[in-house]
């Protein structure tokens, strides 16, 4: 799951890249299908919320953060006048830690 999220994670960055290029998504036939995919897996993310607060540098604060980045992450990559910036940087953040869960606990499904 873990490995799905990191997956996903990769294809905004691809959507986001395209959005850019001019490629317009249509809201109910691209953006609410990818949201919903990405929901569900987060939802499972958060069953196993226990075991990834066990890990050292992560806490409560940290994990709600990452969930709600990574929500807004699968919307906003549809969009071209998302700022690149804050785009990058969110999601990069968001890669840090998905990375740093996968390293420690193996994709948990």
């Amino acid at each position: 799951m873990i490995q799905d999220l990191i997956n996903e994670l990769n294809k905004m960055q691809q959507i986001f890249k395209n959005a850019k290029d001019d490629h317009e998504y249509d809201f109910y036939k691209d953006v609410v299908p990818f949201v919903e995919a990405v929901d569900e897996l987060l939802d499972k993310l958060a069953l196993e919320q226990h075991t990834v607060l066990q890990l050292q540098y992560m806490n409560e604060q940290k994990f709600q953060l990452l969930i709600d980045n990574y929500k807004e992450l699968s919307v906003e990559c549809h969009y071209k006048r998302t700022s690149k910036k804050l785009f990058l940087e969110k999601h990069k953040a968001v890669q840090h830690d998905m990375s740093y869960i996968y390293t420690h606990l193996g994709d948990l499904s």
